[in-house]
């Protein structure tokens, strides 16, 4: 049995208790390595971890790995709904699965590091997204443009094609 399967196997899985108890963040870090391990299996590029995620254990930063010799970088900001969320279904603002890509650094000041940032739930519903942007961008290495129209897709039939202002 592989890791992320032994991990979806976990009692506490999906681990959405994550914000207060340390065990479950913990296996949410190692669910988040391990989805990202199972994509760079498919490239020979060197992906090392990027940033230390904040101390206050809220999902934010989770997950990053970065491949310099690619100018790039993954970054995971995991969710999970509160008791005050309200899914977008219902007329709500909560959505489970969001993406964009961006850029960190300064040019002058040190490396410019192109990044997909993926803020998920860990669920059944959002694993595939995350699987299939985390393999359009590590392993097909799509271009930011080629992203953004992918995302924009994906965010079209989860939620509906966004509103334009008059």
């Amino acid at each position: 049995m592989d890791a992320l399967t032994a991990l979806k196997k976990h009692r506490k899985f999906p681990f959405s208790g994550y914000r207060e108890d340390e065990e479950q963040y913990l296996m949410s870090q190692m669910y988040w390595l391990e989805l990202f391990k199972s994509v760079t299996r498919e490239t020979q590029d060197t992906w090392e971890g990027w940033m230390s995620p904040p101390p206050d254990r809220d999902g934010s930063l989770i997950f990053s790995a970065v491949c310099p010799a690619q100018g790039r970088g993954v970054i995971v900001n995991q969710y999970a709904p509160t008791e005050d969320d309200v899914p977008h279904d219902q007329g709500g603002t909560y959505h489970p699965f969001v993406a964009w890509v961006d850029v960190l650094g300064d040019a002058q000041a040190g490396p410019v590091i192109e990044h997909l940032t993926l803020n998920s739930e860990i669920s059944a519903r959002c694993e595939p997204h995350c699987l299939r942007l985390l393999t359009l961008y590590v392993v097909e290495k799509r271009s930011r443009r080629e992203m953004e129209e992918e995302i924009r897709t994906l965010e079209d039939q989860l939620y509906g094609p966004v509103k334009k202002q008059p």
